[in-house]
């Protein structure tokens, strides 16, 4: 969780949840403390308007029904003449009325037409609502349907000024209700429904938690009103619609800054982890491996100081390798070179010369192989040829190495591997195995085997066995090995083989120590050399 990657993606996405979240919570508290107060306010006068227009139009009718009835106060009529005038108003505005009826004292509604019959209207709350309080001028009917040509319709009955002679009293007035829904069409503002309701009609039903109901009075039609339903979500819907907009808006946004954060992980970051695997690879010991030197200029130059910091490591393990190789040979040759003239001089001394040459000889391979022209790298051949030598000339010296053993297969004769490797081992082993012993001889064996992963060298002698204490010591790496090292040749000469094989073959070579009271054995493992491996020790097994 602590690469760039990870964290910038992990920044981003909170800060695209944060950025939805606080635009969420902007809009609808805005909706909710603004815009929908604001949309109440307007509905309401939209609703005050439109009743407006209706209370206008009914004031329009009665007074037209106000001077109708006034009239029977200038001139005597009879119910026929009356109906001339009521017809004749009719006939005027026809889109207003239906039909004019007279309506007698005791509740006899006539009409102007002989053909249409008379029916009571005495049971009829708006007539029986008249008769009980005399000083009222008119009175107005809930929705019905009426009888001449069968529209919805309200009835205003009008009191005349002065009854007819034929006890005719009031004028009814059949309004057509279509004409007054029709005033009320702009009521649909946010989708609601616009219901003009009677003194008698029962309310509608509004489900408070979904809807609002707005009211507004007529004032010439007493208990009438009209109502508004909306939804509460259409208040808001404008809003909502924004905030929708807006949201994905900010998700186009959002994915095109998730966009741009792809390009910059493969410009910058992409070059980064390939760094970070070259690095790795060089850790894990391949020595062939480089940075690219590509992408943006900062990039690239990090790749180059890499490689060229690469390059100068490499040169100086190379040059640590040879000095090393130099520090093991001057000191073990000149020990050794001491030793044998020694032996060859008092061989000739006492007359054995032929033993003599056979050490001069030996000992002549040994210098030759162990010089090998300078190179770090020799035949597995040639490292046998050296050890056979060291070996030959060691017998002469050591009689406690009554027996030598060497196997190398043919096949495997002509393989790399890294020139001086087996001698101090082979020395560590006569010097405190073999030479130790007391009461017998020691065999001392070297074989040579091969796997499909590299070489398999095996050191091993029936002497004297390693303490435990050492041993464990022997097959680490690190302080206890140093301390041997400090303390005795042999242990100086492990490490430096330790050391080298660690900066030729990396991780893949191992020395490992064994033994017991029947032998002790020293294991090396050694991947394969390419043919004519150059001094960068480029490795077929990886």
């Amino acid at each position: 969780m602590n690469s760039i990657k990870k964290k910038t993606i992990l920044i981003f996405l909170a800060t695209s949840l944060a950025l939805i979240t606080a635009l969420t919570l902007t809009i609808h508290y805005e909706l909710t403390r603004k815009t929908i107060p604001l949309n109440r306010s307007i509905t309401q006068k939209f609703v005050d308007n439109r009743t407006s227009q209706i209370n206008s139009w009914f004031g329009e009718r009665l007074s037209e029904l106000r001077l109708l009835a006034s009239l029977s106060n200038t001139h005597e009529y009879q119910r026929e003449s009356f109906f001339a005038e009521t017809e004749n108003l009719v006939a005027t505005a026809p889109e207003n009325y239906l039909s004019i009826r007279l309506v007698s004292k005791n509740g006899t509604s006539y009409s102007a037409d002989p053909i249409i019959p008379s029916f009571s209207v005495r049971k009829r709350p708006y007539y029986l609502k008249m008769t009980q309080d005399p000083t009222l001028a008119y009175t107005v009917s809930n929705q019905l349907i009426s009888k001449e040509d069968h529209q919805a319709a309200v009835v205003i009955l009008y009191r005349l000024a002065t009854p007819l002679a034929d006890e005719i009293t009031y004028i009814a007035a059949a309004v057509p209700l279509q004409k007054v829904m029709s005033l009320a069409k702009d009521l649909d503002l946010y989708d609601g429904t616009g219901i003009l309701l009677g003194e008698e009609s029962r309310p509608p039903k509004v489900d408070s938690k979904q809807q609002l109901l707005f009211t507004s009075k007529i004032d010439y039609l007493p208990n009438w009103q009209v109502n508004y339903i909306v939804s509460r979500g259409s208040l808001g819907a404008s809003t909502q619609q924004l905030l929708r907009i807006l949201q994905i808006v900010l998700v186009i946004v959002l994915l095109l800054l998730g966009v741009f954060l792809l390009l910059l992980f493969r410009g910058i970051l992409r070059p980064i982890v390939t760094l970070r695997d070259t690095m790795l690879q060089v850790q894990a010991g391949d020595k062939t491996v480089r940075a690219q030197e590509t992408g943006p200029t900062e990039i690239a130059q990090l790749a180059t100081a890499f490689n060229t910091t690469l390059d100068k490591v490499y040169e100086n393990e190379e040059k640590y390798r040879r000095a090393s190789l130099r520090v093991l040979q001057e000191q073990i040759q000149p020990h050794f070179l001491y030793n044998t003239l020694n032996t060859i001089q008092w061989q000739i001394v006492g007359g054995d010369l032929e033993r003599a040459v056979t050490m001069l000889e030996n000992l002549s391979v040994y210098l030759r192989k162990g010089l090998n022209h300078g190179d770090e790298l020799c035949r597995v051949s040639d490292e046998i040829a050296h050890i056979r030598s060291y070996l030959a000339i060691q017998q002469v010296r050591h009689e406690e190495l009554a027996e030598v053993s060497i196997h190398l297969p043919p096949e495997l004769a002509e393989k790399k591997m890294l020139h001086f490797l087996l001698q101090p081992i082979v020395e560590n082993a006569i010097d405190h195995g073999i030479r130790t012993q007391q009461q017998r001889s020691s065999r001392l064996w070297l074989t040579v085997a091969g796997t499909a992963a590299g070489l398999v060298l095996t050191v091993g002698n029936d002497g004297t066995p390693i303490a435990p204490e050492v041993l464990q010591q022997l097959n680490q790496t690190g302080d206890h090995e140093q301390t041997m090292a400090d303390a005795t040749d042999a242990g100086f000469g492990l490490l430096n083989v330790r050391r080298r094989l660690q900066l030729t073959y990396g991780n893949r070579a191992q020395m490992v120590f064994a033994s017991d009271e029947l032998a002790t054995v020293v294991t090396i493992y050694l991947p394969y050399l390419e043919k004519g491996a150059t001094d960068e020790h480029s490795l077929i097994s990886r």
